[in-house]
């Protein structure tokens, strides 16, 4: 079995480590542009390694078609593969989606599953098609999201699962025993990407749930959730739901705990447990006063 492995971050790097030390034949990787973690792994196993530009272009699709391979693996890889691309492998190419399907297809779906609330996070491996997270489901797997869990605790959740389903997924399309589990995309949405600026928290039409879901959502390797006081952002990096209700006016600083600021949100208010200034160093919290408002 040759593969071909497009990766990149924390589920490319676990994945290529697992699959290199159960001495899966790697004959290429694929890595993106800059300082790529699954390029220098290459390196140091001496596995031949690209990082295209434009991963679709003519030139590339031939170099690739050379090495012969069987199978394409993608794990984190951003790019989008082409239909000539895609069918280069002989036996296809399998997606590691990070998100369960087909609710959440598109971009971000470990945020996105946090954001709405969701108690039962999925991912799964998919047969790449020339749709966008549409292909055939191949493996699939579930785990529970607590009601603090983060976007960094979900990744390391997902981290323990990929590496035995991608280990399934090859050995059943080797001995020609893939099961194929076909989306009804009419049961299930694509989201589309994040950017920095979707981290700010509006106190006035957020509920203190649904501010703590998008908190907990970028709390990992992301640029986190963030609100402004007296003119200077803060960034946001937990939060507890309280047992009582507090209210108030919607952005307002109510109270002070001995774990943290009391904020209020849409509904109630919100404890806030961490925070620190725009460039991430640490900052405490009797500077914010009370009766003062977050923005």
């Amino acid at each position: 079995m040759d593969i071909i492995y497009f990766g990149n971050g924390p589920r490319g790097i676990h994945c290529l480590e697992m699959l290199i030390e159960k001495k899966y034949g790697i004959c290429a990787i694929v890595g993106h542009v800059g300082d790529s973690d699954v390029v220098k792994l290459g390196l140091k196993h001496k596995i031949n390694t690209f990082q295209p530009r434009k991963v679709n272009e003519n030139n590339f699709v031939s170099k690739l078609r050379g090495y012969s391979s069987d199978l394409f693996v993608l794990a984190g890889y951003n790019q989008i593969l082409k239909k000539d691309l895609i069918n280069v492998p002989r036996l296809g190419a399998f997606n590691l989606h990070g998100g369960k399907l087909p609710e959440y297809r598109g971009v971000a779906p470990i945020n996105w599953q946090i954001i709405n609330g969701e108690t039962k996070g999925g991912c799964c491996i998919i047969l790449l098609d020339e749709g966008i997270d549409t292909g055939d489901i191949v493996e699939q797997a579930y785990y529970d999201i607590s009601e603090n869990d983060t976007a960094g605790d979900v990744i390391n959740k997902q981290l323990k699962l990929f590496p035995p389903m991608l280990i399934s997924a090859i050995e059943n399309i080797r001995r020609n025993k893939l099961t194929r589990v076909k989306q009804d995309l009419s049961m299930g949405a694509y989201y589309t990407k994040r950017y920095p600026k979707d981290g700010r928290i509006n106190w006035q039409k957020m509920t203190a749930q649904q501010a703590h879901n998008l908190i907990r959502a970028l709390n990992g390797p992301y640029p986190p959730a963030f609100c402004n006081y007296n003119g200077e952002r803060y960034n946001i990096i937990s939060s507890r739901i309280l047992e009582e209700k507090i209210m108030g006016s919607p952005g307002r600083i109510a109270l002070k705990r001995g774990n943290g600021t009391v904020v209020i949100a849409k509904d109630k208010g919100l404890l806030i447990t961490k925070i620190s200034r725009q460039d991430g160093t640490k900052c405490s919290h009797k500077i914010f006063k009370l009766g003062n408002d977050f923005e």
